[in-house]
């Protein structure tokens, strides 16, 4: 399958060769441009076909087509439980994903992942493709995760991440209060040894920090928004403990007392990102789910 994507030449780009042109409007990759040299008509100025060392005048209208990829998800089997889509375009789509499902198939008995579920939504608009996922979200976690349609939409989304114009903000709910009551928290992570399961602070890990901000606090909880500058595993569960607020309901780094919440007190709120062809901003915000605080 093919993508024809177009964009105008505007003046602060005059006279650029066109490759510098479609590695910096679009951020191709050599790679991208490369496989749309030899399609027909694959890279076009005004229609016309043109080499990748022409130069580009203010107006133009520049196309290129780009590969998708033929690969498909049939031997992801289908899920036919419901799918929340909180947005949608040709290119991406992002989903509320529920509390007590894995994004991935933990294994082959697992068929009702998040995953699963977007696989069957997709055959049924006839739309099967590879199923690419950006970030994935504990098995507790509940909230917004995107996904890119197409390979050509899946390297702009990682080139956003990279450049951290791909990104998220959390909502979680702590034990007590933390103080400073908005701040940064800068501790490097590792593989707990004496557990592979967990996470743990770590001199010599990798580093991680995590942003916080209190929105509300009452009985003896508190309702923190939070964004991550690095995205390593556990990472907020670990850093909220180590400060002494840890997540309520976390089996592995809470302190496992009883609440109203019910499961990891963890939200992914809303996800930010740039639409991979267009350039436009988009924010996808998903409902809070969890009482005292909904």
């Amino acid at each position: 399958m093919k993508k024809k994507v177009s964009i105008t030449v505007l003046p602060e780009d005059d006279n650029l060769k066109l490759e510098a042109f479609l590695k910096n409007r679009l951020h191709l990759t050599k790679k991208e441009i490369s496989r749309a040299k030899f399609i027909e008509n694959g890279i076009c100025i005004d229609g016309e076909r043109k080499r990748i060392d022409a130069h580009v005048r203010t107006g133009n209208l520049v196309e290129i087509l780009l590969e998708t990829g033929e690969e498909t998800s049939k031997s992801l089997p289908d899920s036919q439980a419901a799918v929340s889509v909180l947005y949608e375009d040709a290119d991406v789509i992002v989903l509320d994903k529920p509390a007590g499902i894995s994004v991935h198939p933990a294994g082959k008995l697992d068929t009702d992942s998040l995953a699963n579920r977007l696989a069957h939504y997709l055959r049924t608009k006839g739309e099967d493709s590879v199923i690419r996922i950006f970030g994935r979200l504990d098995k507790e976690t509940s909230g917004v995760v995107l996904a890119a349609k197409n390979r050509a939409a899946a390297t702009r989304l990682e080139w956003q991440r990279q450049k951290r114009f791909l990104f998220k903000t959390y909502l979680a709910i702590v034990e007590g209060t933390p103080n400073p009551q908005a701040g940064k928290v800068s501790i490097p992570l590792a593989k707990d040894p004496k557990n592979a399961k967990q996470m743990c602070p770590d001199p010599g890990g990798k580093s991680a920090v995590t942003y916080y901000e209190t929105l509300t606090s009452r009985e003896g909880l508190s309702l923190l928004r939070l964004h991550l500058e690095t995205g390593r595993t556990h990472q907020i569960r670990v850093h909220m403990a180590a400060i002494g607020c840890p997540l309520v309901d976390d089996p592995l780094y809470g302190n496992k007392a009883p609440s109203k919440i019910g499961r990891t007190a963890l939200h992914a709120q809303t996800v930010h990102f740039l639409q991979p062809f267009t350039g436009e901003e988009i924010a996808v915000t998903a409902p809070v789910p969890f009482p005292p605080f909904s």
